[in-house]
């Protein structure tokens, strides 16, 4: 009973452990997801309204949080996003990015349906990437859904990326019905004041 005993605790305090890695017990290691302390790789997208965003020129005014969401179809995207319209202060210099392989045609759409609630507009920018070039760059392609109809979708994903380009966090979940809290993403922007 004693030897059961300790060999729980021992479990017990290794899924502690892991649980602070956001990334080390969500995802399989042979994938070469970026990571914090990696330079993110730097991609021209196309937002919502038609203009392009270019990671490297939009980190030299202000840290950016890059969030890779599954696309307009999914319910725990939509609520995702609509919760990140709290997450920056105002007058905040924080850049905040959605990004998913939808066109900007159904990103409108998306927007229009978060913000019939009242809850306020989106604060931020929904990016394009329907070739899946990003998401593959970032080796976020969720690989359950080749040759699908949403083949190319990301696994739900969110990075904290610094004036260097250095992701200073990161939160990738293979579970897409889990996403951070904007509690969590907040504390992490903080760190960078």
């Amino acid at each position: 009973m004693k030897t059961v005993l300790i060999g729980l605790l021992i479990l017990l305090n290794a899924a502690l452990v892991f649980a602070q890695d956001s990334t080390s017990m969500i995802m399989d290691k042979s994938q070469n997801f970026i990571k914090t302390g990696d330079v993110a790789p730097d991609f021209s997208l196309t937002d919502q309204n038609g203009k392009t965003v270019k990671l490297s020129e939009a980190v030299k005014s202000a840290p950016v949080v890059l969030v890779f969401y599954r696309g307009y179809w999914c319910p725990f995207c939509a609520h995702q996003l609509s919760d990140l319209r709290g997450l920056l202060k105002s007058n905040e210099k924080t850049q905040l990015f959605a990004v998913s392989i939808d066109p900007a045609a159904k990103s409108l759409e998306l927007i229009k349906k978060i913000e019939s609630d009242g809850k306020g507009n989106i604060n931020y920018l929904l990016l394009s990437d329907p070739d899946a070039k990003t998401i593959d760059t970032y080796k976020l392609r969720d690989d359950r859904y080749a040759g699908k109809d949403v083949d190319g979708i990301p696994f739900p994903t969110v990075y904290v990326i610094n004036k260097d380009r250095q992701v200073v966090w990161a939160k990738i979940e293979k579970d897409y019905k889990l996403r951070p809290t904007n509690d969590e993403i907040r504390a992490e922007i903080e760190k960078l004041k």
